[in-house]
């Protein structure tokens, strides 16, 4: 298995015309698999991966700042990632994860999309986020999710741990929640067949 087939299998996973609802929930659990192989990292030591919550959980109502959370050694919000899915990440998407946060002393904070191109101002966006840089301190990175996945997947000593990962994160939350659905986990099982 190599980076290239993982990245192609994902990108066919999150883009794939389901007619059902719940296609926003797969980007999530496929960087939400990554944290949870990386939690062994030295960044990551000490710290704690919080459960994913259902996808319909408000993080107003729920007293999260994002899909992904990982909490520090006094259970204080460290990292932060909010996931879009096809939609670019614009200056009121960043406006609005900054209010989730601006009262919480996160390190860094991710913004994240399926879209493509992944930022519809660059330059708003930018200025936006250095702005919180100055004001609050947090390190928000602005990008796209398969790009990103692409550098993680580098890091890793092969991709297949990656993938069992994501497999058994996809048949959980079909078991346990309504967001992935019956379709969902049987393409990304024929996409696996196809590489075999």
């Amino acid at each position: 298995m190599t980076i290239q087939n993982t990245m192609n299998l994902l990108k066919y996973h999150f883009s794939y015309k389901y007619h059902v609802a719940g296609v926003s929930r797969l980007p999530v659990l496929a960087f939400y698999s990554i944290y949870e192989v990386f939690m062994s990292i030295d960044r990551y030591k000490g710290k704690t991966l919080s459960p994913l919550k259902s996808h319909t959980t408000s993080d107003t109502k729920s007293g999260g700042i994002g899909d992904i959370e990982v909490l520090d050694e006094n259970e204080e919000f460290f990292e932060g990632v909010e996931i879009k899915h096809n939609i670019p990440i614009s200056s009121d998407l960043v406006r609005d994860a900054y209010q989730k946060f601006s009262v919480t002393p996160v390190r860094r904070y991710y913004l994240l999309t399926t879209a493509e191109p992944n930022v519809d101002d660059a330059q708003a966006v930018g200025a936006f986020v250095n702005e919180i840089r100055r004001r609050h301190g947090c390190e928000v990175i602005v990008n796209g999710i398969l790009p990103s996945l692409k550098y993680y997947l580098r890091l890793l000593s092969n991709p297949k741990l990656f993938l069992d990962c994501y497999s058994k994160n996809l048949q959980s939350d079909f078991q346990q929640n309504t967001d992935v659905k019956e379709i969902h986990l049987r393409y990304w099982n024929e996409l696996l067949a196809s590489l075999l």
